[in-house]
């Protein structure tokens, strides 16, 4: 009898502990679909948006759009896929069927992709969110040439993350002198696109850095305002040795240099203008070679309005002669929550004009897109959302907080907002 209770307290155990490996190996959902495909896509958009109606749920044209489908960058982000993927996650199209994330993305109407490199995320600096490294890149990249989308290129310089407030310089670089990492730029820069080339591959844009208002790769590229006119000489240094590498490998590839305050207003009691209109002329002012500025805009980080843009782009197209892309942007679509995320969009950061829901999101997306295109001579060139793909999953290193803000519900399916891409071209 003892025999029997033990065997059966094994077998209960071995059921327990498979459910609980299921749970943590598949992909969190609201609700129970187990099935490969789902074919309730518009119950579960109601999970989210309880106002959604695929009866009522509008997509405008875009009459600055017209004769720009080819030109115009329609873009996402989609850095985080494979390592999603490779956790268990999945996507969908909109009718819950199970395809490659490229295929949805231009089916519906995306025709560029944009990509982010860490230099080393395995060092003891580095940062595992993404395992983004050159094999993935090159996946990725191969992925998107399949589906007939433009490449843009995110080069960080940092084995993590790299923004206004973090633009840590790579280990291995570490105790190198100015002048070395001078010339680590450029051959890392060289060295990535080479194993790009060499698999048979093309990168259509390229950014030299992420958002680097404040410089890059610190402490050598940073911008220390006391000393403006010295650290802009050393910025353009570093920036000067990745445009070399590009012109050398891949010439026709166009270089963007991205802060992510260049759409943000400056304010006074008789003025406004571009926050970071001079930054450009800084580097203009020592000849360095690019093509164009690259833009961050969160509105609703920002007290820029969606109206100010196209004014914005006008003035850079005068002072600069340089046209404008918006690199990264991104709207909630819902506060739902569960174990896997972390959304930093909360209630506080909602604007009246953009209600928390798939057609508020999507109008926001809709204004951003026109605001761009209307800016004058074509100088708008592109909008990319950012974190599109970033849905939960059961890796612990994935912890999205960015969940209520992507293109593809918690379940990976792709949401009504991504539709706007395709629908708002004109006939």
């Amino acid at each position: 009898m003892a025999k029997i209770r033990f065997a059966s307290y094994l077998l209960a155990l071995a059921i327990i502990l498979s459910a609980c490996a299921k749970s943590h190996a598949d992909p969190p959902t609201i609700g129970d679909y187990s099935s490969d495909d789902i074919t309730e896509t518009e119950i579960i958009y109601k999970k989210y948006d309880s106002t959604y109606s695929a009866d009522t749920f509008s997509v405008r044209k875009i009459d600055a759009l017209r004769g720009r489908r080819d030109t115009f960058i329609r873009g996402a982000d989609i850095s985080l896929f494979p390592a999603i993927c490779e956790s268990g996650g999945y996507y969908r199209n909109s009718h819950g069927e199970k395809e490659p994330i490229c295929k949805i993305l231009s089916d519906s109407g995306v025709n560029a992709v944009r990509i982010r490199l860490f230099q080393t995320y395995t060092s003891p600096a580095g940062t595992p969110c993404g395992r983004l490294d050159i094999s993935r890149v090159i996946g990725m990249i191969r992925e998107a040439g399949q589906y007939g989308l433009k490449v843009i290129l995110d080069l960080h310089y940092s084995d993590t993350w790299a923004d206004p407030g973090h633009q840590s310089i790579p280990w291995a670089w570490r105790n190198f002198s100015y002048d070395e990492v001078k010339n680590a730029v450029y051959e890392y820069t060289r060295d990535v696109l080479n194993e790009i080339k060499t698999n048979g591959l093309y990168i259509d844009y390229i950014q030299t850095g992420n958002e680097i208002n404040n410089g890059m790769i610190y402490p050598h590229g940073y911008i220390d305002w006391n000393s403006r006119d010295e650290s802009f000489d050393r910025l353009t240094g570093l920036l000067e040795q990745s445009s070399k590498a590009v012109r050398e490998v891949f010439p026709e590839c166009l270089i963007i240099i991205h802060t992510a305050n260049a759409l943000s207003r400056w304010t006074n009691e008789n003025d406004w203008g571009s926050a970071e209109l001079f930054y450009y002329q800084e580097l203009d002012k020592r000849g360095l070679d690019y093509d164009i500025v690259g833009a961050s805009f969160y509105t609703f980080e920002d007290d820029t309005p969606v109206s100010y843009i196209s004014e914005i782009i006008d003035m850079y197209s005068d002072a600069v002669n340089k046209p404008v892309m918006i690199m990264e942007t991104s709207y909630a679509y819902t506060y739902e929550w569960n174990e896997w995320t972390d959304n930093v969009f909360y209630r506080d950061k909602e604007l009246a004009e953009y209600p928390v829901s798939f057609q508020g999101q999507s109008n926001l997306l809709l204004d951003i897109i026109e605001e761009t295109a209307s800016a004058k001579n074509g100088s708008g060139i592109g909008v990319c959302w950012w974190g599109g793909e970033w849905i939960p999953n059961a890796d612990a290193d994935m912890l999205t907080p960015w969940a209520n803000q992507a293109l593809f519900t918690y379940e990976g399916i792709a949401t009504p907002t991504l539709s706007v891409f395709k629908n708002c071209l004109p006939d």
